[in-house]
């Protein structure tokens, strides 16, 4: 699973737990690699926008406002009823 490099730093010190995909992009217990560490995914969640942000602190965000607008950020045609799937992860310490 790819991610934005400005998000590497908030993904290896714990404050990003999740990410959001307009598409579904592996399946529980699925691990990735990001900067040499191991990542397992705990948990996936298909909702509507509007209901996945009550996530906003797993994705790293402070407040619900901006969750919801660096979705539309990447994703401009998303609207509040557009389902979003919610991958979980954490690091996998060996």
């Amino acid at each position: 699973m790819s991610m934005d490099p400005k998000w590497h730093h908030a993904i290896e010190f714990g404050d990003k737990r999740a990410t959001t995909r307009l598409k579904r992009k592996c399946e529980v217990a699925d691990y990735f690699m990001l900067n040499g560490r191991k990542y397992v995914v705990t948990r996936i969640l298909g909702l509507p926008l509007w209901d996945a942000a009550r996530f906003y602190e797993y994705e790293g965000f402070r407040t619900r406002d901006e969750y919801i607008d660096a979705i539309r950020s990447y994703y401009p045609d998303v609207d509040d009823g557009t389902k979003v799937y919610i991958h979980f992860f954490t690091e996998v310490r060996e």
